[in-house]
């Protein structure tokens, strides 16, 4: 499993509000294109021990290596149509799963 964790910092509480919002809007749209391609699973959090930013995390984990290289060509595309109208900070970090523990394995 490939796990992408992407950092978005907002300028604003509306910023951030209105990412999310536009995100409702079209994500039934691209998520089963992700799917297909070999995104297994996608999360959004609220960062909220950090009041004084206004930050959102997001966890991709993908199949493999190339489900995530598939992805990234249509990812790139929705991120520049936020930049060019929602200012926010963007931070990507990339790894393979060494652990994982689930309750129900035990």
């Amino acid at each position: 499993m490939l796990i992408n964790i992407t950092i978005q910092t907002f300028t604003s509480q509306n910023e951030l509000e209105l990412s999310v919002s536009r995100w409702d809007e079209i994500k039934h749209e691209y998520m089963p294109k992700f799917y297909k391609l070999g995104l297994a699973r996608y999360t959004t959090s609220r960062i909220w021990n950090k009041t004084e930013k206004h930050q959102l995390a997001h966890i991709f984990e993908y199949r493999d290596q190339k489900s995530m290289e598939n992805c990234l060509p249509i990812w790139g595309a929705i991120e520049q149509r936020w930049r060019e109208k929602i200012t926010n900070k963007t931070l990507s970090y990339r790894g393979i799963q060494i652990d994982c523990l689930d309750p129900s394995d035990q």
